[in-house]
């Protein structure tokens, strides 16, 4: 058994390399496309249609895992939660290129796609306090130290940033900057126990690479550039933003793959025994 076991663990590392290397061929791949089309006048097309893609096989992914997990258990409760928060985002992407591409509105912000984004930070919430319950087990206060301040410290001075960019006496300009508050601020709550999962996590062999956790910075980050290409002198970012989004959307369906192929297989009894 202990033979088959390093066996198993020599596999799994093996596997691992597989799926980071598949991750990044991905992410050039899809984004290398983009940039290609960045140019064109109908490059918001693309960016809507790969995008929706990928979250839709995400979403897709995070229901197979509930049809073989179920809602039971802590795991069970948080990847269905994950499963509710990734069908809103898809309903906002839905939602977003709708507008874009059928009704012909340039980035639309606000909109209703926003009330489904902001609704999925409960399913998205939901998943990450549970599971640092698990993978945050045995963290040093150290890190406590270093990664809350520095998180509050960064939001606080993202803020600042962006509503100095805004026309706070201009009241359409209050909707927008409100949004662009509230996304950072939710993304910083996150940040936090994702960051220090994260840091936890070359304790497991299963759990080396916190894909989900990964994804979570990335999608924080491109929600900050966001806020900032929403203003006129700085939506030249926002092909970028897209592209962060892209690479994000990607590490959380190659979290799920690794979820299926290991946490609910039976190389995950062999580990374990």
């Amino acid at each position: 058994m202990k033979l088959e076991k390093q066996a198993t663990e020599i596999s799994v590392g093996k596997e691992r390399r597989k799926y980071v290397v598949g991750l990044l061929i991905a992410i050039v791949a899809v984004n290398g496309f983009l940039a290609l089309v960045t140019d064109s006048d109908i490059s918001f097309v693309f960016y809507d249609l790969v995008r929706l893609a990928i979250v839709g096989g995400a979403t897709m992914l995070s229901l197979i895992v509930f049809a073989k997990q179920g809602y039971k258990g802590l795991f069970g409760r948080a990847y269905t939660a994950l499963a509710a928060g990734l069908i809103m985002y898809l309903a906002a992407e839905a939602t977003w290129s709708y507008y874009e591409i059928v009704l012909n509105e340039e980035s639309p912000f606000p909109s209703l796609a926003d009330a489904f984004y902001l609704a999925g930070y409960a399913g998205f919430g939901y998943h990450q306090f549970s599971l640092y319950k698990f993978y945050g087990k045995g963290i040093k206060k150290f890190a406590y130290y270093v990664v809350i301040p520095s998180v509050t410290i960064l939001a606080y001075l993202y803020l600042q940033s962006l509503v100095s960019l805004y026309d706070l006496t201009n009241q359409e300009d209050l909707l927008p900057v409100a949004l662009s508050v509230t996304y950072p601020l939710l993304d910083s709550v996150i940040f936090i126990p994702a960051i220090l999962i994260i840091l936890n996590s070359w304790k497991g062999q299963l759990t080396f690479i916190p894909w989900v956790f990964v994804s979570w910075v990335l999608s924080g980050t491109a929600d900050i550039l966001f806020g900032y290409s929403s203003v006129p002198e700085f939506e030249w970012i926002f092909p970028a933003v897209t592209m962060i989004y892209n690479a994000a959307y990607l590490c959380m369906a190659t979290g799920l793959l690794w979820y299926l192929g290991f946490f609910l297989s039976e190389k995950r009894k062999v580990l374990r025994s």
